[in-house]
Parts: C-alpha cells; structure tokens; sequence
C-alpha cells in the first residue's frame, strides 16, 4: 500500500479575472476606496474572519479545479450541463472555459453528477489525489492504492464516500461565503449611489452589484489585499455592464454594446460611424407608459389583416347566437338553409334546383322556405348584431 501523494495547489488561471475589454490593473494594498468616503474604516485591514473565510473559499475552489480537470471526467460534462440545465458553450466560449468560469455551486453540481455516471477504469494515483483532497483518508478506504487503478466493482464505494466528503466541505464554503458577503454588504449599495445618477435605476443597480459581489467571493484568492479593494472590481464591472444594457431596448452582449457606443462616441461629421445594421440598437427605448403626443404616427402591424381579440369574441358570440337560432327553426326551413348555405358538418352549399328535386317540390316552394327562415333570423339577430357592434 503506497501513501498518497498530497494535493498539488492550483494557481488560479486567467478566467478568475473579471471579463473586461483591457485588462484590469493590479490593485495595491493601498485602501483605494478610502478616498472616495467608500469603505469603512475595518475593510482596510483583513479581520481574522475574513482571512478563514477567504481561506476556506480558495481552498474550496482549489479542490474543485483539480477535480474538474481530470481527462476522465471531461466527456461527461456536455451531458451534465444538458441533464443540470445549465448554460451550455456558446460562441468564443469552448467547454473547458465554460467550466472554468463557472460558479462554484454549479462546480459543485456537475462534479456530483459525474461521480454519479462514471464507471471507467480511474488510476491509482488520482484516485488518492481526489480522496485525500476531499479529506477522504486510507482509513474510509483501506484497499485505494496508487498503484493499483480504480476497478469499476470498487467505483461506488469511492464516489460515494467522495460525495459525502464534497457536501461537508460545500456546506463549510457556504458558511464561509455568508460570512464574507456580510462583512461587505453594503459595498454594492455604496457603489450604486457613487454610479449610477438615475434614481429609479439604482435599485436594480444594487441587485447587480450584489451579483457582482457573490462573484467576487467565488474568486478571491488568499492573498493581502483587502477583499473590498479586490470586490470593488468585480462589483463596478457588473453596475456598469447593467448600465450599458439598459441604453439598449433589447438585451446586447457586452462586447458589441461596448463597440457601438465606443463608435458613436468618436464619430463625426468628418468621420461618421460605419453604417451597420446594429446601429439601429441605438435607438432609444420607449417606456410603455409614455403617451404617444399628435406628432406621433402609430407604425402599422405587420399583419393587419389579424382580427382582433375582441372581434374573434364576438364572432364567435354571433355564430353560438345563429346556432341557437336555426334551432329554433322549422324542420322543413331548417332542412333548406343547412342544405342552401352548407351549415352542417360535410355539406357544401347546393341550388334550389337540387333541394326541389330532392325533396319533391316545386323550386318557388323551396324559394319561399328559404326566404321565410331568413326573415326570420333577422328579426331575432338584428338587435343582438347592434350591441355587438354598434350597427
């Protein structure tokens, strides 16, 4: 039995950044936010607290990478975010980064549902790496050896002390976040007030910078620099994203709002911005609880033949209302205007030629029954059509 190895430490890569167009510069350990009247005094220097619970959360995140990196596991991911209804790969974005940048709760999630769908050969030497990084020793799994590889007979046993070892370590790194989200939960509220200019803006505003903060504690690493210096970054990036999505009336991606307004910033009668179909994004919204002034001329429906709402209702009133009528007929008069008009289910419309043969009398005689049966449906709908509509 060989002793396992200990786990390597993972450096953090570069997608633990915030996603902006240049690259953010380092921040020092000078408390930045203090000269702008943004930071409470304690933020300037690190609590005992908050150094365990960054601790606890680096550690958390380290453990999380390593796992998400082993070739084994990685063709089970597609399938994973599929049955986890998570964001699949887009565009620029491949599935190694995709994973990479995601939360650690997702993290989380979709490594416990690859333990739970492998049943390949897994080596020895990972095998100890994953267990003891997990806390999970030789004494829960007294057969694991480094130079032996995982059999699939003993796989079951291995992920489910692994599973059982990652849901105490998540619930400690949830501990750990709360505690450090409330040491600086009233940064995004601070950052909103200093941003943001519209008031009926800065409430969405702070939820955002909220999200930007719980990204912050997801990726911050153990190091000395103040974590509000550190969540500022993260916090005024997602204000700011929210800010520029709300100059569009549809949702833009980032990248193209940002070129868009860069290009119409710099145009000039000299230099107009380059005529593209994304421009008409520029466009101003209109809220929907602005009235429309006699200057403003209504843009036409795409289809105006569509009826509308009201007039399906009403036709469909008028034709319950002539059922009921016809009911009300004769046999004889409601015989000839089912025949005449086609209103039954399969009948077509025939002349008063072929309902006189068919029933066996003269053509006036079938004339006047029909001409009676509408006199006599006018009489009853006339007032019902009127009150439908006004006529």
């Amino acid at each position: 039995m060989g002793v396992c190895p200990k786990t390597p430490v993972i450096s953090r890569s570069p997608s633990d950044a915030p996603a902006t167009a240049s690259e953010t510069p380092q921040v020092s350990a000078v408390p930045v936010l203090a000269e702008a009247g943004l930071v409470v005094p304690n933020f300037a220097v690190q609590s005992q607290e908050e150094r365990q619970a960054r601790q606890m959360i680096a550690r958390h995140r380290q453990r999380l990478d390593w796992a998400m990196h082993l070739p084994e596991f990685e063709p089970f991911f597609k399938e994973g975010l599929k049955e986890l209804s998570l964001p699949p790969p887009r565009r620029g974005i491949g599935l190694r980064g995709l994973v990479d940048s995601m939360m650690l709760e997702a993290k989380k999630d979709l490594l416990l549902w690859v333990l739970t769908r492998y049943r390949g050969l897994l080596p020895g030497v990972r095998a100890c790496r994953l267990a003891e990084g997990w806390g999970v020793t030789q004494n829960d799994l007294p057969w694991i050896d480094p130079d032996v590889p995982l059999s699939a007979t003993r796989w079951p046993q291995f992920a489910e002390r692994l599973q059982i070892a990652i849901h105490r370590e998540h619930r400690r790194y949830k501990e750990a976040q709360e505690r450090l989200y409330i040491l600086h939960h009233d940064l995004p509220e601070k950052l909103a007030l200093r941003l943001v200019y519209d008031p009926s803006k800065r409430a969405d505003a702070v939820q955002e910078g909220c999200l930007g903060l719980l990204h912050a504690v997801d990726k911050v690493d153990t190091g000395e620099i103040p974590f509000a210096n550190y969540a500022q970054q993260w916090i005024t990036r997602a204000i700011r994203n929210y800010l520029l999505g709300e100059r569009f009336p549809v949702h833009v991606p980032v990248n193209l709002a940002s070129q868009l307004l860069r290009e119409a910033s710099h145009a000039t009668p000299a230099t107009p911005a380059p005529l593209r179909p994304e421009r008409t994004l520029l466009q101003p919204r209109v809220p929907l609880d602005t009235l429309a002034t006699s200057d403003d001329r209504p843009q036409p429906l795409p289809d105006e033949s569509t009826p509308s709402p009201r007039d399906l209702l009403n036709r469909q009133e008028l034709l319950r209302v002539v059922q009921d009528m016809i009911n009300q007929l004769s046999d004889k008069q409601r015989e000839v205007l089912v025949r005449r008009y086609g209103l039954g289910a399969g009948h077509e419309a025939e002349t008063l030629m072929n309902i006189a043969q068919s029933i066996g009398i003269s053509h006036q005689q079938v004339s006047m029954r029909e001409k009676r049966a509408l006199e006599k449906l006018g009489t009853i709908l006339r007032p019902v059509y009127r009150e439908m509509y006004g006529k």
